[in-house]
């Protein structure tokens, strides 16, 4: 994008020179097209970016894997039919526009205009665009493993990037997110944000928040550089309540309404539905989220018994044709009804849960059962559920209280739970913690297992060949790529 901006700019000053021979005075200011601006504000760059950046997450495809979703027609997805998938969209859309945004705030030839400087600080500008380029990196590598990263982003100057090794990511990624945290000054802040409207505050909150992410990700694969993220996070400051939650906030236009209402609504579709796994596992704690999460079923309802029922999990079409959508339940109204809805981004629950692993394994202060339980409570207020008589019953049954003997389990059981459509997070943290235990779609094509990773797309072993085998020779023992093997921090 930058590069096609400069030529095209380049292109029109030549024309405009030889064409002003003999031409009048006011010859630029008759033939400016006004729709056709060379240079547009870099807050609506930041806002398309944010919007992107949600557009990119598979919540179906991801929450399928993770068991929290199941189809009611198609079940290829939760069969691991597919092995293959592309990453051009992130490239394209968000990382593109992020990189552009960095581009003028640090070319000195665009950082001092008004379009870059109506729309916040420089510092603040590039603090925002690295914190948004680092979560969205971060989503990419745990997708797809080694991806271009040193070498992306930089337009004509190299259409062949190399992949670079996740670890590494995982190491700039720690880099990056300390400076962009620094970074933020006192001088204006970004115009564009639809996710915190400026704040700059939260926008340094965030950065440490997700510093803890990347921090606990890589827990078992690098444990000294993960302290030193987590420690350092925790010392920046992070998420305190949920209010301060990172959350796109959608609008009641069909055009600008949340994914889910969107897939639903605007398309009309009815192919997905809680699981049965799900269900099953909230009804045998008594969660109180049931039903935020779930509606009851038509059938149910009309008998006057409100009753939840999910969706076979990973049969076969024929199987899940089966059943009727009056027998099974849909999600919830809160998403599938309101289309004003926000989606998580990152939540304070989720920085609770971090917390409290951080304190278990002894990498900071701090009850771990008590971090524990607070998650829990923040993850149920968020969705409305603020009674502390129903709070105190739900975390006092025996298989919710927190088993400091196997803190994993405990976690991994209520993180799951809590990061229901929340983008990637379920299915990543499933591969990290292992729990909750969860079988593999009954159906699987192949006998396929729970998916680890998806893998490159054709297009990149035929526009970049060199540098993708390069990539699969160093993650796949077998010399060819699969679901099945896993990213480095899950090895």
């Amino acid at each position: 994008m930058k590069n096609y901006r400069r030529y095209k700019t380049k292109i029109a000053a030549a024309i405009t020179a030889a064409l002003m021979i003999g031409c009048t005075g006011d010859f630029e200011e008759i033939n400016t097209n006004p729709n056709d601006p060379v240079v547009v504000p870099t807050s609506y760059l930041l806002t398309q970016a944010q919007r992107n950046t949600l557009a990119q997450q598979s919540y179906f495809t991801t929450n399928l894997y993770a068991q929290l979703f199941a189809e009611t027609q198609y079940t290829n997805t939760s069969r691991y039919e597919t092995e293959q998938a592309s990453f051009d969209g992130f490239y394209q859309g968000p990382l593109a526009d992020l990189q552009e945004i960095i581009d003028l705030n640090t070319n000195e030839s665009t950082k001092e205009s008004a379009e870059v400087l109506s729309s916040g600080s420089n510092a603040n500008q590039l603090a925002v665009a690295r914190i948004l380029k680092a979560y969205n990196f971060q989503i990419l590598t745990d997708t797809w493993g080694d991806i271009p990263y040193k070498d992306a982003l930089l337009g004509m100057e190299n259409l062949s990037p190399a992949y670079t090794p996740q670890s590494e990511i995982y190491t700039d990624l720690v880099s990056e997110l300390k400076a962009a945290a620094a970074q933020i000054d006192a001088g204006a802040g970004v115009e564009g944000d639809v996710i915190y409207g400026g704040d700059m505050d939260l926008w340094k909150k965030f950065a440490n928040s997700l510093l803890l992410r990347v921090g606990i990700r890589m827990s078992e694969a690098n444990p000294d550089l993960a302290k030193d993220a987590i420690t350092s996070a925790l010392a920046g400051g992070v998420f305190e309540n949920n209010d301060e939650s990172a959350v796109f906030n959608y609008l009641s236009a069909s055009v600008n309404s949340n994914p889910i209402y969107s897939h639903f609504h605007v398309s009309n579709r009815t192919d997905y539905a809680i699981s049965n796994v799900l269900v099953n596992f909230m009804k045998g704690v008594s969660d109180p989220r049931l039903p935020v999460y779930a509606n009851p079923t038509e059938n149910s309802v009309e008998a006057g018994t409100p009753e939840y029922v999910g969706e076979l999990y990973g049969v076969t079409q024929a199987q899940a044709g089966a059943t009727t959508n009056a027998s099974i339940s849909f999600l919830g109204d809160y998403w599938k009804e309101s289309p004003a809805t926000a989606i998580i981004i990152m939540s304070y629950s989720e920085v609770l849960f971090i917390q409290a692993e951080a304190a278990a394994r002894g990498w900071a202060s701090g009850d771990a059962e008590e971090l524990y339980n607070a998650a829990i409570e923040a993850s149920l207020n968020y969705y409305g559920i603020t009674d502390e008589d129903v709070i105190n019953d739900y975390i006092a049954q025996t298989g919710v209280q927190f088993d400091a003997g196997n803190y994993k389990k405990s976690i991994g059981e209520q993180k799951w739970i809590s990061l229901y459509a929340v983008g990637h997070e379920p299915w990543s943290e499933w591969r990290r913690l292992g729990y909750p235990v969860l079988s593999p779609a009954p159906a699987a094509v192949e006998g396929r297992g729970i998916p680890l990773r998806l893998t490159y797309a054709t297009r990149e072993y035929t526009l970049n060949a060199e540098n993708v085998n390069e990539a699969v020779k160093r993650q796949a023992a077998s010399g060819t790529l699969h679901m099945s093997d896993a990213v480095w921090w899950d090895e």
